[in-house]
């Protein structure tokens, strides 16, 4: 084979790697091309100045309850206000093996397990005092849920308190000692066999329920286990010949009735001030550029794309091959002892604040949380990054009665039992700006 041959062959293998190579990058970088024509006159294209309006919205109510977690305490948090949360339940009446005869009274406590949830700085101590409940813990209505606004009467006096320091990774049973008037008269029930306390309806009569509420020294809010390791326990020992003790538990009753309240005082001067029931919005331009995620506090942030329904008008034959929004929290507010949601979904909000569905990947339907990066040098890469495709199209063909943005917040099953927040930059921050890219087809 000669020189020139082999030249030819050579030009063409190397004609044909490079079109390996070419084809290899596009398929991995996806559509990172702008007005690429093939023969055809498809045109591939992207763009990232769809307009965004974002905002802090005021949500009316927040189900709190049959959540399986127990919040109490207070924390002053310097941008969502001073916050503090009780927590009720009712409580199961006794039963197992009867009292032996000739026990005596020891002691009643309340058993409580910390969890590592926690809201605050855990090196301030931690002050819990616990109330007996004097107004039945029930839903409104038709309700299935009791809200962070629901609330029951309670004895004025505590039956029982302790201040503590909490290690959430070393500590886990806590006892707080309860009122020995109560715990005798609890015994004498038991001990006489009374239908007061055996039968669960009486004794839902006689004692409605428990609160644990934040003391005056409380300094952050703990969650705690809310199933059957939060019990009254009954202590006693048995008499003649040898002292042995024992002790029987009254757990929680119905987890569904179960629920953490919640007030919340704002910071004086805070543009949260003005969120309420009646004014639902605000403008992240009248928050220095921000939105705010706080869904046990009433707040998710809220993304609206006021024209995308007009995004096929711009050429006669176009076609949304894919489209992303990526999230960026605000510089520097996530530090200790306050954590960014390690899952936070989008949820699709009408217009009067109400969430009706969850946005779920295109590819497998599964509920998309965000895909957290966290960018702990120097905090400005850390970002959700959602898949939005599906609720792009989808809004191509709405009304504007049937128009739906997007909400950001924490998942029902883990995010509304502890008070992770986001402060998160709209799409003019300077710093940690949210941005969209919708790659797109146009047909010439």
């Amino acid at each position: 084979m000669n020189k020139s041959i082999r030249a030819k062959v050579a030009c063409k293998y190397l004609v044909c790697a490079l079109l390996i190579t070419g084809a290899a990058a596009c398929e991995k970088e996806g559509f990172l091309y702008d007005g690429i024509t093939d023969q055809s006159g498809t045109e591939y294209l992207v763009t990232d100045t769809i307009t965004m309006t974002m905002s802090t919205a005021y949500l009316d109510s927040v189900p709190t309850s049959n959540l399986g977690t127990a919040l109490v305490g207070t924390n002053n948090d310097p941008v969502f206000g001073k916050i503090s949360s009780t927590s009720f339940w009712q409580v199961n009446a006794y039963s197992g093996t009867a009292i032996p005869d000739r026990a005596i009274y020891d002691s009643m406590v309340l058993m409580i397990h910390p969890t590592l949830e926690h809201y605050g700085d855990t090196t301030l101590p931690q002050h819990i005092e616990v109330y007996r409940v004097t107004e039945t813990i029930k839903r409104q209505g038709n309700s299935a849920f009791l809200y962070s606004y629901s609330n029951f009467a309670t004895e004025p006096t505590p039956i029982g308190s302790r201040q503590v320091m909490i290690r959430p990774h070393r500590d886990t049973t806590l006892r707080i000692r309860i009122s020995d008037v109560l715990g005798k008269e609890f015994f004498d029930l038991a001990d006489k066999n009374s239908t007061t306390i055996t039968n669960q309806q009486q004794f839902l009569q006689y004692f409605k329920g428990l609160a644990l509420k934040p003391g005056a020294n409380s300094q952050m809010i703990t969650a705690l286990r809310a199933d059957d390791s939060l019990n009254l326990r009954l202590f006693f020992h048995t008499t003649p010949g040898e002292i042995k003790q024992e002790y029987r538990d009254f757990a929680v009753y119905n987890s569904s009735l179960q629920f953490n309240h919640v007030d919340v005082e704002r910071p004086a001067g805070s543009p949260l001030t003005v969120l309420g029931p009646g004014k639902k919005l605000l403008p992240s331009a009248d928050a220095d550029r921000r939105i705010f995620v706080q869904p046990l506090t009433n707040i998710v942030g809220r993304i609206d794309f006021p024209y995308l329904k007009t995004f096929n008008q711009l050429n006669k034959f176009s076609k949304i091959m894919r489209a992303t929004l990526t999230v960026r929290p605000e510089k520097a507010t996530y530090k200790y002892p306050y954590f960014l949601p390690a899952n936070l979904p989008l949820g699709v909000i009408n217009s009067g604040n109400v969430i009706e569905d969850t946005l779920r990947s295109p590819l497998t339907g599964a509920i998309q949380y965000g895909s957290l990066v966290t960018d702990v040098i120097y905090n400005t890469g850390t970002a959700y990054t959602y898949d939005i495709t599906n609720y792009c199209i989808a809004q191509l063909n709405t009304t504007d009665n049937s128009y739906r943005g997007l909400a950001l917040l924490p998942p029902r099953n883990t995010g509304l039992s502890n008070f992770d927040r986001a402060i998160l930059g709209d799409n003019r921050n300077s710093t940690n700006r949210i941005t969209i890219q919708i790659y797109y087809l146009r047909y010439k």
